[in-house]
């Protein structure tokens, strides 16, 4: 087996790591901060269904920071809620924003499970709508068309048990549902 790639190889290697590398900057920063509102969003949506509850003290509500650490942004302290209902405890906890097909995932952990709150596109109706695969054929690299420019816009959606795996608007009954589901209620 040789050691040396064929120059024109070699060359079309090189030649895509400088176009790569051409990509316009992220600020990382901005990207940050844009994510923590959108999580406080959730969170002020959370505290409206629970409000009945919560003025009553049937539920306990309180914050707590948790560090989160992702690539390009480094560490920051974001909020998990945390829910006390009697003895049993559901907690909305952060994951982060650079997820792919996602801007951002949000985990409501209780005794009895899991379940996955997902920051995506309004129009997206599953996981299978975020992801997009492209395959080259003869050693050549899929050309890309570039997408209908389009502003997108950002809804938290709650994601269905496999195996659909659909996206299904937040609301006060299906957050209920997902409380009692996680706390085994």
């Amino acid at each position: 087996m040789s050691t040396r790639a064929p120059r024109n190889d070699f060359d079309e290697f090189v030649r895509r790591q400088q176009v790569s590398s051409t990509v316009a900057e992220i600020d990382w920063e901005k990207e940050r901060d844009e994510w923590l509102d959108y999580l406080n969003l959730l969170y002020k949506r959370v505290e409206a269904f629970l409000t009945t509850y919560t003025s009553s003290g049937q539920i306990v509500l309180e914050y707590r920071n948790v560090k989160l650490n992702e690539e390009n942004i480094g560490s920051y302290i974001a909020r998990k809620m945390v829910l006390r209902i009697g003895r049993q405890e559901v907690s909305l906890v952060p994951v982060g924003t650079l997820l792919i097909g996602c801007k951002g995932r949000v985990d409501i952990v209780g005794p009895a499970g899991k379940a996955r709150v997902l920051l995506v596109d309004s129009d997206a109706s599953g996981l299978a709508a975020l992801v997009h695969v492209s395959v080259g054929t003869g050693g050549k690299i899929p050309v890309f068309a570039e997408p209908a420019s389009r502003t997108i816009k950002w809804a938290w959606r709650i994601v269905t048990r496999p195996p659909e795996r659909r996206f299904v608007e937040i609301t006060q009954e299906r957050l209920f549902d997902l409380i009692m589901e996680v706390a085994n209620g």
